[in-house]
């Protein structure tokens, strides 16, 4: 029984060591992902705010050419950012909930005009002879210019988010 009344305090100190480097290792596991999602979050963000503002000047060329002819003009939407930092299904835990939300909703208006961009594109090079191809250019012309009014008003609104997100990722 001497003995491990003798021992007890070295017992105590050991335990007493395990769980203490157990919550430092646990805490320095912590930072280290804290950190990891931080560089995320700020490489994300730069490369979904560079892809929405070149969508949004192709936006601004295109729009008086639909506004001011029967066909338009074909331009590009870039999604190259969003579809890679949405590759792993992680992205509202990184960005949070609200600003992903806010950022699908600009792509989702985005994705359904490069949809009738494409379509008015693809009726460019049909027979003239196609019944209905006039009301259908003039279809699709009227929800490109829906399409390209709707993103290039909402275009501020998602920057200021990602530019306000991206302020409290740089700590």
């Amino acid at each position: 029984m001497d003995i491990f009344y003798q021992a007890l305090p070295e017992m105590i100190a050991t335990l007493i060591g395990v769980v203490v480097g157990g919550v430092g290792a646990l805490y320095i596991n912590r930072k280290q992902e804290q950190s990891t999602k931080k560089k995320r979050a700020k490489i994300i963000l730069h490369n979904i705010f560079a892809e929405l503002e070149d969508n949004f000047i192709a936006m601004r060329k295109a729009k008086p050419a639909y506004e001011d002819t029967p066909f338009g003009k074909s331009f590009y939407i870039k999604t190259i950012a969003w579809q890679t930092a949405t590759t792993g299904g992680d992205l509202p835990d990184i960005i949070g909930f609200e600003l992903a939300d806010t950022i699908e909703n600009q792509y989702s208006i985005l994705q359904n005009l490069g949809y009738y961009v494409d379509l008015m594109t693809q009726l460019w090079f049909a027979p003239d002879s196609i019944e209905g191809k006039k009301d259908m250019r003039e279809g699709f012309r009227r929800h490109i210019i829906n399409g390209l009014q709707e993103a290039i008003n909402y275009h501020p609104h998602v920057i200021q988010k990602i530019t306000d997100s991206r302020k409290t990722h740089r700590h």
